[in-house]
């Protein structure tokens, strides 16, 4: 099996050839590439093609009791804290499988802007957190309503974590073949997640995602998804949050409502 390690060498720049868009589709979503390179992209294997949504109907089954007591004690908590029912969740259309855009769920963490990408690109979201969801951060408990987008299909529990329209039209732009990482479908946590953790409006940042990703994609197995779902488990019992491994004198950016 692969390292766990990505190397820093190897990484393919994924160079797609963007195809017309569907008639109907959302008109903010990047344009796809054609099916042709979408599967010479797809990881190979058995547990890539079939095994993968197994072990996601697995991971749901074992999990659904807990994160149904969880996500009910951190719905009333967010009910407390915003004084509204209505805005206990989040709703976004995020990027997800080959370009398909989707509503991801969250439970509210910030306090409503009108502009989310202009908040992330200006770097002023730190400062919408919500005391009590920066715990929810930390713990990572405000991803809990993604398990109903893994029962849909929308999601895997790995996988690269799913951007903001804005923000894939953005780093399309500024790191070749950043597009190809959504040959995979997005996840709740993933290897960038486990190794990098979040990013900003930084396009190195945003290149070192890209090769994290990509390396994940082309190494993809059961082993490996399990070993980051029990790193993303040390990590929310530490409560710790995705840390952005930044370089001095950086300030970490949070680019996920």
């Amino acid at each position: 099996m692969s390292s766990l390690s990505a190397p820093k060498e190897g990484v393919q720049e994924n160079r797609i050839r963007p195809c017309r868009r569907p008639p109907g589709e959302f008109e903010n979503s990047p344009p796809e590439p054609c099916e042709l390179e979408w599967s010479a992209l797809a990881p190979e294997g058995f547990y890539a093609r079939r095994g993968r949504r197994v072990f996601d109907l697995v991971l749901l089954v074992v999990f659904a009791a807990p994160a149904l007591v969880l996500g009910a004690l951190v719905a009333l908590g967010n009910w407390i804290v915003l004084g509204r029912l209505d805005r206990v969740f989040f709703v976004q259309k995020r990027v997800g499988f080959r370009g398909r855009v989707f509503p991801m769920l969250k439970f509210r963490t910030m306090a409503e802007v009108r502009d989310p990408y202009g908040a992330w690109e200006s770097g002023r979201d730190g400062l919408r957190v919500t005391r009590f969801g920066r715990f929810l951060r930390n713990t990572h408990l405000d991803e809990l309503p993604q398990f109903l987008n893994v029962l849909r299909g929308e999601m895997a529990f790995v996988g690269p974590r799913p951007e903001m329209i804005e923000i894939e039209e953005w780093a399309r732009e500024h790191v070749a073949g950043f597009t190809g990482r959504l040959a995979v479908p997005p996840g709740i946590t993933g290897w960038a997640q486990v190794t990098q953790g979040y990013t900003g409006s930084d396009v190195a940042a945003y290149r070192e995602k890209f090769r994290v990703t990509d390396w994940y994609r082309r190494n993809q197995s059961l082993w490996l998804d399990v070993r980051i779902v029990g790193r993303t488990l040390v990590w929310m019992l530490r409560g710790r949050g995705w840390r952005w491994k930044q370089g001095p004198g950086k300030v970490p950016l949070l680019a996920d409502e």
